[in-house]
């Protein structure tokens, strides 16, 4: 038997003590999943305007790592808000 995190075993327990309960109408049901997950990744959207010479500088950045824009500003994000980018002094 494989060992299972807390979080496994708790799930574990709960199908096991009838916590769970089909739902009558599948597709519903996968319209309301699907509903929320779409409202949760709007929810995490940012944007932002910035200068079309900053706008240029992240893009040839990016392309020279061989990386999307977007992965390149969210590292950069990350980084900074972990204390890993600091202000030049």
């Amino acid at each position: 038997m494989q060992h299972l995190d807390i979080e496994e075993q708790e799930l574990l327990e709960s199908i096991e003590n009838d916590e769970w309960v089909s739902i009558s109408n599948k597709q519903e049901g996968l319209s309301r999943f699907q509903n929320m997950a779409r409202q949760q990744i709007l929810k995490q959207k940012i944007e932002l305007q910035m200068s079309t010479q900053d706008s240029d500088k992240i893009y040839s950045l990016a392309n020279q790592l061989g990386i999307s824009v977007s992965n390149f500003v969210q590292d950069i994000v990350h980084k900074y808000l972990q204390g890993e980018l600091v202000e030049k002094s």
